[in-house]
């Protein structure tokens, strides 16, 4: 009989990066659709357009994924969290909003992170997507479509995938103490699932498709690590407008445009100067906690519904390719 999870997550909150430069990283999630929300001596924090004060956490160091954070329901959910083992005391997060906290380390060494009480703050553009002529929806009468040019609007952090050692085992510890649900598994042989993706358990209330992919690393050279993280943008004209703005700065492209199979997301991918993959995303599936895992072989086929094929580099390691 399976055990009820410590707590159930709600959301993605940010995820920690660490890179040497600090300039050249602002610079970058400038171009990627990011502005300042507050520089220190050794911590950037970036934030979209949406309502959370920062989407990304940046340290100065060498080349490194830190960890991430997901957002939980109440200080209750925080106080379950921190009396179980391996989890911190809560404490106040020194960042911009505020809230509270409490963290563990997972199986690969990853700083996870639960968080409550972060105040938003007003959006600073309109999150709506454009009105479409599309189908027998029409919704643009007399008004002309004309699309700025500029970075994405990116409304929020959305999932990461991550390179694991046991899949597995990296699931039912998240599943464990964070409640998440697997929605689909692709499979090396019944069983024995190669990649999950995993969602938060928000009852009847619809979910995104994934918050967390775990990946083996057996296809990442053995390294457990960073495969990627993901922001959501607003619609497709801001993935297709981004792609270009990025193509104009002559920042790196790592895969896209297309649409994903499992999860449905239409996607960009961008390294950053260290090699960090950095996606785009838009019209992702929705599934509330009555939706089944799905169960796919490992040579299901093509894995975007339209698009470039994947390059063997996607996903492979945080740092730059020669």
């Amino acid at each position: 009989m399976a055990t009820e999870p410590i707590i159930k997550a709600q959301d993605m909150a940010y995820p920690r990066l660490q890179v040497p430069d600090l300039d050249q990283m602002e610079a970058f999630l400038a171009d990627f659709g990011m502005v300042r929300a507050e520089r220190r001596s050794n911590v950037l924090f970036m934030r979209g357009d949406g309502p959370a004060p920062y989407t990304h956490v940046i340290h100065q160091g060498e080349p490194a994924f830190l960890g991430f954070a997901l957002s939980v329901s109440s200080q209750a959910d925080l106080d379950s969290l921190a009396a179980s083992p391996g989890f911190a005391p809560v404490e106040a997060i020194d960042a911009p909003g505020g809230g509270w906290k409490t963290s563990s380390v997972d199986l690969d060494g990853n700083l996870v992170e639960a968080v409550f009480g972060i105040a938003p703050v007003d959006p600073l553009s309109d999150l709506s997507a454009r009105a479409l002529n599309m189908g027998n929806d029409f919704q643009r009468i007399g008004a002309l479509q004309r699309i700025k040019s500029g970075p994405s609007r990116i409304k929020r952090f959305g999932h990461l995938a991550l390179n694991v050692t046991d899949v597995l085992g990296a699931v039912a510890w998240y599943s464990q103490r964070f409640g998440l649900l697997q929605s689909d598994r692709v499979n090396i042989a019944p069983g024995q699932p190669g990649a999950i993706f995993a969602r938060c358990d928000r009852g009847s209330e619809p979910a995104d498709h994934h918050s967390v992919l775990f990946a083996s690393a057996m296809g990442a050279g053995g390294i457990a690590g960073l495969n990627h993280l993901s922001w959501e943008v607003c619609d497709i004209d801001d993935v297709h407008v981004g792609r270009e703005f990025l193509r104009s700065k002559d920042r790196t492209p790592e895969w896209g445009i297309g649409r994903h199979l499992l999860g449905s997301q239409v996607f960009d991918y961008w390294r950053d100067p260290w090699g960090h993959i950095h996606e785009h995303w838009t019209d992702g599936d929705q599934l509330d906690a009555s939706a089944p895992a799905g169960d796919h072989p490992i040579g299901l086929g093509r894995i975007s519904q339209w698009g470039p094929d994947m390059p063997q580099t996607f996903g492979r390691t945080i740092a730059p390719q020669s």
